[in-house]
């Protein structure tokens, strides 16, 4: 997992100091793109997700989604499993230990306990109760970043132990609902088709038509396939493609609004500035920049 993550473009991949364990805090777009999901022989990994989502994707064609407030739990038995984040921005911590070390974490915590058996994870499981959230990580940024590692730990080894006394309900079972191929594909048509229409104006009933499933299936499978709904997943798209005209071409705002799918400047001005947090106009000046700043940094 970490490997997949540093290898993501412009990532910010920071190692939190821990003894023990290694730990990072991730915070990046991700490609499209995915990667084997097992740690290295004996590691156990822990991903705390804030922000954004994947999905874990297992040779016989299961999904497992990761979303904010949850953690994935992974062995070395989760050879099978690939790793696709979702389009939309991720945020989150990543802690690796050995697994001896994670299965005896418990009873160093509270001796007696003794330790935990092999196969923390199972593989692949996904802690679904809220035990994370938006409190862990404003506890981590009180922290001094000397200590922020060390907490991370701590928390991770809380996952452990709980996982100990026996709280199977914290454990979403190892696959959702299952689609067959004939639904993927259909699904798979729907995401390429509107990423090759973005100027148009698209609706949920109108992609399940022409695909040939039902506007229900599709929102439902679409979602356990990449991880968001079918409506976020296309703006993320129209965001992105609207943000590289702005900064390659010299088309006016309206005309970029227009090439994705919207009819004023005014709600795709909005939309544009919740995702990059400027305005079109401060976005493609600041790209402009940047690339002034490059070209004269590259002259000799």
């Amino acid at each position: 997992m970490r490997e997949l993550c540093r290898s993501q473009p412009g990532w910010d991949c920071r190692a939190l100091a821990a003894a023990g364990a290694e730990v990072w805090r991730l915070e990046g777009t991700p490609q499209e793109k995915s990667g084997p999901a097992a740690p290295g022989p004996g590691q156990v990994e822990a991903l705390f997700c804030r922000r954004g989502g994947l999905q874990l994707e297992r040779s016989g064609g299961q999904r497992l989604p990761l979303r904010p407030g949850q953690v994935l739990l992974l062995d070395g038995s989760a050879e099978d499993c690939l790793v696709r984040f979702c389009c939309e921005p991720f945020q989150g911590i990543l802690v690796a230990m050995p697994e001896q070390a994670a299965r005896a974490l418990p009873a160093s915590l509270c001796p007696g306990l003794g330790g935990l058996p092999a196969g923390i994870g199972h593989g692949a499981r996904v802690v679904t109760a809220v035990l994370w959230g938006e409190a862990f990580f404003h506890t981590l940024e009180q922290l001094p970043a000397s200590e922020q590692g060390t907490y991370c730990a701590l928390k991770t080894g809380e996952l452990f132990f709980l996982l100990h006394v026996g709280k199977a309900a914290l454990l979403r079972p190892q696959g959702e609902r299952y689609y067959d191929h004939y639904q993927l594909q259909a699904v798979q048509g729907v995401r390429d088709y509107m990423r090759a229409h973005l100027d148009e104006h698209l609706t949920i009933p109108e992609l399940a038509g022409r695909f040939h499933i039902s506007a229900t299936m599709l929102k439902a499978c679409f979602r356990q396939v990449y991880g968001v709904p079918v409506h976020q997943y296309l703006l993320e798209q129209r965001m992105v493609q609207a943000a590289e005209l702005l900064a390659s071409t010299r088309r006016s705002v309206s005309a970029v609004a227009a090439a994705v799918g919207y009819r004023g400047t005014g709600q795709f001005s909005t939309a544009f500035r919740a995702r990059y947090r400027l305005s079109p106009a401060q976005y493609r000046q600041a790209a402009r920049k940047r690339t002034a700043d490059a070209q004269e940094f590259s002259q000799p």
